[in-house]
């Protein structure tokens, strides 16, 4: 039995490092920049905000938080955006930062904004062994944190209505091998990922709007993740969403505006897959702070 913890730990420990997905978030409408640096200062407020997401809770799954930041800077046609985090599966953990940067192209129709951005990201990948039962064995006892730093480039564009992007992070593609795992030819880095996103705000009735979205994200080695949904949303006070990723989960959103300048918001995931046997879903907050009125 203990071979048995013992092979299943390295390799969930090389995987990690081996392929290392990118952490998402299910409120994706609320952190494009995320996915795409291009968005950098594309919303019509400054924001700080701070997110929480803890996946198959039923277990010991994936915890996030994050701390953020977006920037609109006129003066300078630019926009910034930041996102500090830490992302902890079971043993394994990840510690870093997002800086964006997007150049805002002039247009005669201010309505129309198009983004070009880049993105550059450092972590720190780490495993506590005191959670592993290394013992003796060679390949455990060699696991060590290692640092990377990658870089990424988008494009977006919106006219207040249509909003698309396209992005791809994890462009340099660092090589990342935390251990080293006998009888294998697979060397550990990080792949790229690829993220496109569009939305259309419907107007529906008096200070009424519906926001069909979609994201589609394709990562190296991985399958394609797809989402479709839709956000209502009322006097930007007060919005419900329900999106689908497909073969994965259906997410149940909720947000309203506190005060003036606060909002707060939640998401419910219900895993479809066969998972969700094991799993109570993925819970997901947010507290958002606007440093400027529209």
């Amino acid at each position: 039995m203990r071979k048995i913890l013992l092979t299943l730990t390295l390799i969930s420990v090389f995987f990690v490092a081996q392929s290392q997905q990118l952490h998402f978030m299910s409120q994706f409408l609320q952190h494009n920049t995320m996915y795409n640096p291009a968005a950098a200062g594309m919303s019509n407020v400054n924001k700080l905000g701070f997110a929480y997401r803890s996946q198959w809770s039923g277990f010991n799954g994936p915890k996030t938080i994050m701390q953020y930041g977006d920037f609109d800077l006129p003066k300078y046609t630019t926009g910034v955006s930041y996102y500090l985090y830490k992302d902890e599966t079971g043993p394994t953990s990840r510690t870093g930062g997002q800086l964006a940067l997007s150049y805002h192209v002039k247009s005669a129709n201010k309505k129309n904004k198009l983004g070009i951005g880049l993105e550059m990201r450092g972590f720190q990948y780490a495993v506590d062994k005191s959670k592993l039962d290394v013992g003796t064995d060679p390949a455990l006892v060699g696991v060590k944190n290692k640092f990377a730093f990658d870089a990424g480039f988008g494009v977006y564009f919106t006219n207040e209505k249509l909003s698309i992007g396209a992005a791809a992070s994890q462009l340099i593609g660092a090589k990342l091998q935390l251990t080293d795992v006998p009888n294998t030819t697979l060397d550990g880095r990080l792949y790229r990922h690829y993220n496109f996103t569009a939305n259309y705000k419907i107007q529906t009735g008096e200070d009424v709007y519906v926001v069909p979205f979609t994201l589609v994200r394709l990562i190296e080695n991985s399958p394609t993740e797809i989402d479709f949904g839709a956000k209502v949303d009322y006097q930007d006070k007060i919005w419900w969403a329900l999106d689908w990723r497909v073969n994965q989960f259906w997410s149940v959103q909720a947000g309203m505006k506190l005060f003036q300048r606060v909002r707060a918001s939640y998401s419910y995931d219900y895993y479809t897959s066969p998972i969700n046997i094991y799993s109570d879903g993925a819970h997901e907050v947010g507290l958002q702070f606007d440093l400027k009125k529209k």
